[in-house]
């Protein structure tokens, strides 16, 4: 189709944080028009890019008018990196913003306010302690293949260094974004990564070319604990002994002060660390955090909220909404490494936890035994195969805790914790958008009694909510 430039005004926000309006096609017909960067009261001019179940798909050409103020972004990767998309308006216009998409969601899904999809009113999100530095954990890819700047295409012939280590472009699997700067984690995660960069440019050490399935190195990750304690994983694309000694020898001389350096070898095609054997090359395997009134192991391939400050006061925001008392038995469901299961524990009888990963669950009851808590199960499972057996041996729960990946509940799952009829079900989801599709399919016998938005992580579009779900009287 022809790309159209149009003048839109944006009335609203979607879920994904994008702005709608709309626009006379071709036949004078209105379309509506989605636009990600626009917010409601801008007016802009729109390029459509393609055209989607009816809608036009575009992309801001030029301002008008502008109903959130900008300012200049903080970093200079904004224009190519997809991570900090937001950092161009306040953060309280960010809070707004996270606010009208957990709106957009449940709205989306179906909550019109007429029984039985009725909502309380929503608050205001719960704003982060820091809008920078926030995160516990970065992953840097090597890349034989840099992303280059359109004065950089210009020039190709004089590029003699064409790696790059940093984030992969949004939609580019085999180009890596070479990074000069990151606001989003602490030291000593920027030492690091320069580091990796220069040893490789003296040494010659070849990045991983994600087209050919070669290179030596593939991929740097950086653990961070409120503790001060850091974890580097480095993958290598290739097993040469000697290099990764050469490599792995060179990062403990010049930080003596690593708790955990290990390494992979992984010369599949996939990125992933799980199938790998993680090498301890000095230190523990492990970096401890601190989780309010507990502390907990980390180990290299565990999960854990990557914005460890805000974690906690999204755990304590969400048991304050839920109301728990001293003879509650809970059930957490995705419990991962025991996280909301020991902050939760103190507080109730009793806790069962469920999780399919066999590792975590060996770490959750790692971190029990560390924090001395001793009224914590945890079960080794996927929730829609073993939760009947599980209620059946621990018996039936007070209080459901919900905590699944951003697909949110598996059907099966979803009918399992309904046949649980628990008088409580705390949801916290980082989706809000299967989060309220969720819900609204539990709706028939669950009322939404309390909502929170949270800010996990500030300068993107992502946002956390928590849901609590109230049996209905029959």
């Amino acid at each position: 189709m022809k790309k159209e430039l149009h003048a839109v005004a944006i009335e609203r926000l979607d879920s994904r944080g994008r702005g709608h309006g709309s626009a006379l096609a071709g036949d004078d017909t209105p379309r509506p028009v989605i636009v990600t960067g626009a917010y409601p009261g801008d007016t802009v001019d729109v390029r459509v890019r393609r055209r989607k179940a009816g809608a036009f798909l575009g992309e801001i050409e030029a301002f008008h008018d502008a109903g959130v103020p900008r300012q200049d972004p903080f970093c200079r990767h904004f224009a190519d990196c997809g991570g900090c998309t937001i950092q161009d308006i306040s953060y309280e216009a960010q809070c707004d913003l996270k606010h009208a998409m957990v709106q957009a969601a449940f709205a989306e899904a179906g909550f019109s306010g007429q029984a039985p999809l009725t909502l309380p009113a929503i608050p205001a999100v719960l704003p982060a302690p820091r809008g920078t530095r926030y995160r516990n954990k970065l992953e840097f890819s090597f890349g034989a293949q840099r992303w280059l700047s359109e004065t950089e295409i210009a020039e190709a012939d004089a590029i003699g260094d064409r790696r790059g280590l940093g984030f992969h472009v949004s939609g580019r699997f085999d180009r890596v974004l070479d990074l000069q700067e990151c606001h989003l984690q602490p030291e000593p995660s920027e030492s690091v990564r320069r580091f990796m960069r220069d040893l490789a440019e003296r040494r010659g050490y070849s990045f991983y070319d994600a087209r050919e399935h070669h290179g030596l190195l593939r991929l740097l990750i950086v653990r961070t604990s409120l503790l001060e304690q850091t974890m580097v994983i480095v993958m290598f694309g290739e097993d040469q002994p000697e290099a990764i000694r050469e490599v792995m020898t060179a990062l403990a001389a010049e930080f003596p002060d690593i708790s955990s350096l290990c390494f992979v070898v992984n010369t599949s095609r996939n990125d992933s660390l799980f199938p790998h054997d993680v090498q301890v090359w000095r230190g523990d395997p492990w970096i401890t955090e601190a989780s309010g009134p507990n502390r907990l192991r980390i180990r290299p391939k565990a999960f854990y909220q990557t914005n460890p400050e805000q974690a906690v006061r999204l755990y304590a925001a969400a048991v304050d909404l839920v109301g728990l008392s001293p003879d509650d038995r809970v059930f957490d469901l995705y419990s991962g490494i025991g996280s909301i299961a020991l902050f939760v524990a103190r507080s109730v009888a009793s806790v069962v936890g469920i999780e399919s990963v066999p590792d975590a669950v060996t770490a959750a009851r790692e971190n029990a035994t560390l924090n001395g808590v001793s009224n914590v199960t945890f079960e080794e499972g996927e929730v829609e195969t073993v939760l009947p057996a599980v209620a059946e041996r621990h018996g039936a729960p007070d209080v459901v805790i919900l905590d699944p990946p951003r697909a949110g509940l598996h059907p099966a799952a979803r009918r399992a914790v309904r046949d649980l009829d628990a008088q409580r079900i705390l949801y916290i989801s980082c989706n809000p958008r299967t989060q309220a599709s969720d819900i609204a399919e539990l709706s028939d016998r669950y009322e939404v009694t309390a909502m929170q938005p949270v800010d996990m992580f500030p300068q993107t579009r992502h946002v956390e909510n928590i849901a609590v779900l109230r049996r209905r009287a029959r």
